[in-house]
């Protein structure tokens, strides 16, 4: 009797696993996705709202993911949502806030499949297969990769002690000489022993150790602090600015670092997007790091995250107020001491209508503190939007025209140059555009010149429009970015174009310096306080096509506001007018604005086609009057809208 007893004890709780175990997947969705045979995330391993349940759930059911993942191992990396803000033109019901993205990585194909999802509409808007890409992992997989590191018997023997989970951080890595070059998917831990350095490379296609290697390293082995760690800070929110003529919204995405979007000057277009999908940190040799910026969806994987507020600055030339840049600090948690990396993001704006895009990278790498040091990438998109986003044509100078290209193609930096420094130029069919001028050192930031690769592509929704899984292979040493994978012979004349532009600045370090070997240190950090990033990035100067133009005079209207005291000017807009608008008021109908006149003053200036001048009316003893002029985008010329004006008269009584 007893043993029945305990025979039926085991049966009972066998169930009752089988249950909880049921009960578990269910509400991960496992349901939805068992004929996929897609791995979803699961609630018990990484929390997810009902939002994002829902939604992988919509995206694991659609015939088009099963369909680019029938038969192989796939798994979900991220479900995120989509900004308000920042969501491709083709999407426009994202802009009810309900859209999530759904990564999921076919690891047998290596390629990332993107699901769109409407979660409001219960729909998948489309999905995207992108080969040859991969989405940060998920915390499961990042968790394996800890214990299979920490488990490894050749990695203690490596390492002469059993590292502890918390010891273990790992990056995306590759290494030319293994499978780990770019056709499986890898992360690599560093470790710190007797005065060098232990890599452990791990596969997780294969779940495996990939290899071990050893380099040397002038540093002590308690040297870093592998317990502190940063969580993201300034995320899932977009701002925007309105100064000097530009507009724009900015956010920073879980994967792409900051991105700026919807920028216009003066009321044109300018960029539809730009931001940054990711740095190559390449070390002498063939093996390096596939830096993410950026907030990481929740992935759990190896972003290195933002630190602090991004920063609307302004910027001086000595003490000339000249615009402003937009900012972003990332930072990792161990920042200052060896193998922790920070990067900048600069997005300056100029009040001439100049703007740039600027990347530093800091150190400290993770090579031997010597001449073994890393070479930075940042894989920079610039969806540049000439007065609108269609009608783009790119040309390339020759050394005394301009070469206008018809088909995607890249190009590494070199001469020739125009006498500005300019080496492409980006129109659209009205005339209007910029002028791209490469950083060579010129733009007194410290930047020694970015010997950068530019790309030009016709614009896709999966190429980077949505945010962007890792595309490129931090250790070829050549034009084998990223973004070459987007170039196939597409006509881009009169076309919307994409550019990418990849700097390489290679460290400079301070035993360097020291050895008489240089002048002064690059992308390097000593500690905190001792610092010198390389900065690069180009600048893109307006093509002056207005000229010839002539500005129109504005019509203009005068109207007392509803409160009784201020005047109200409203007035027409005109396309030549691309300099913007001036309101001067005089306290005579016939004053002249380039005179020395008493009472004359410039009330306004900017590209706004109504303006308020508070508290005029009810003044007797002063009328004032008003003329709106337009400049064209040169400054050159000028023209004058019609005079208007208020009088105010004292109501006399009367004799009855």
């Amino acid at each position: 009797m007893l043993r029945t007893r305990f025979n039926f004890t085991l049966i009972i709780t066998f169930l009752a696993l089988m249950i909880l175990v049921l009960i578990i997947q269910m509400s991960a969705g496992t349901a939805a996705a068992g004929d996929e045979g897609i791995r979803p995330l699961i609630q018990t391993e990484q929390p997810m709202s009902d939002a994002q349940r829902q939604a992988q759930d919509l995206a694991l059911l659609d015939a088009r993911v099963e369909e680019y993942t029938a038969g192989d191992r796939a798994e979900v990396f991220s479900v995120f949502p989509v900004s308000v803000k920042a969501f491709p033109a083709e999407f426009p019901q994202c802009a009810d806030g309900s859209c999530y993205q759904v990564d999921i990585y076919n690891f047998d194909q290596n390629a990332a499949v993107i699901a769109m999802v409407h979660a409001k509409s219960g729909t998948v808007i489309d999905v995207f297969n992108i080969e040859g890409a991969h989405p940060q992992v998920n915390k499961r997989l990042y968790s394996l990769a800890q214990q299979i590191i920490h488990e490894d018997a050749d990695v203690e023997a490596a390492l002469g002690f059993q590292p502890e989970l918390e010891q273990i951080r790992l990056m995306e890595s590759n290494r030319l000489d293994t499978t780990c070059d770019g056709r499986n998917l890898c992360a690599t831990a560093v470790f710190f022993v007797d005065n060098g350095t232990v890599w452990v490379m791990v596969n997780f296609n294969t779940e495996e150790i990939e290899k071990i290697w050893w380099t040397d390293r002038n540093l002590e082995p308690d040297y870093n602090d592998y317990s502190n760690h940063r969580e993201p800070e300034d995320c899932g929110t977009t701002d925007s600015v309105n100064k000097d003529g530009w507009t724009l919204d900015y956010l920073t995405t879980p994967n792409d670092a900051l991105n700026v979007t919807n920028v216009k000057f003066g009321g044109k277009d300018v960029v539809t997007s730009m931001k940054l999908l990711e740095w190559h940190a390449h070390y002498p040799g063939n093996w390096g790091y596939v830096d993410y910026t950026g907030c990481g969806g929740g992935s759990g994987g190896f972003p290195i995250y933002p630190y602090g507020d991004t920063q609307v600055n302004d910027m001086y030339d000595d003490t000339t107020y000249i615009g402003f840049e937009v900012v972003q600090d990332f930072r990792m948690s161990n920042w200052g001491n060896s193998c922790n990396y920070r990067y900048e993001q600069h997005f300056q704006f100029f009040t001439d209508g100049r703007w740039r895009v600027a990347t530093a990278a800091f150190g400290q790498g993770c090579g031997n503190d010597t001449t073994q040091e890393a070479t930075y990438r940042p894989v920079i998109r610039i969806d540049i939007a000439a007065d609108g986003a269609a009608d783009d044509s790119i040309a390339v100078w020759n050394g005394t025209s301009w070469d206008d290209q018809t088909t995607e193609a890249w190009w590494l930096q070199s001469g020739p140059y125009t006498t500005e420094g300019y080496r492409y130029r980006v129109l659209d069919q009205g005339g209007d555009g910029y002028y791209v001028e490469p950083g060579q050192g010129q733009f007194g930031d410290g930047g020694t010149g970015d010997n950068a690769y530019l790309y030009a592509t016709l614009y896709k929704t999966s190429e980077g429009a949505i945010d962007m899984s890792s595309i490129g292979n931090c250790c070829t040493g050549n034009y084998q970015q990223g973004p070459e994978g987007y170039i196939n012979s597409e006509n881009i004349s009169s076309k919307d174009i994409v550019l990418w532009y990849v700097p390489q600045s290679e460290t400079i370090t301070t035993w360097q310096v020291n050895q008489g070997q240089a002048d002064a240190q690059y992308c390097w950090t000593d500690n905190t306080n001792n610092t010198w990033p390389c900065v690069s990035g180009p600048m893109f100067v307006p093509v002056d096509s207005c000229v010839a133009e002539t500005a129109v005079a504005p019509t203009a209207a005068i109207a007392a506001a509803a409160n009784g005291m201020d005047v109200e000017l409203n007035w027409s807009d005109d396309a030549a007018n691309g300099g913007g608008y001036e309101v001067w008021r005089g306290r005579t109908p016939y004053f002249d604005p380039n005179g020395i006149t008493i009472g004359t003053v410039k009330v306004y200036e900017g590209f706004d086609t109504s303006f308020t001048d508070s508290g005029i009316l009810g003044n007797t003893f002063f009328n004032y009057t008003y003329i709106i002029r337009a400049k064209d985008c040169s400054g050159t010329s000028t023209a004058d809208s019609i005079r208007v004006g208020e009088f105010d008269h004292p109501v006399v009584m009367g004799t009855p």
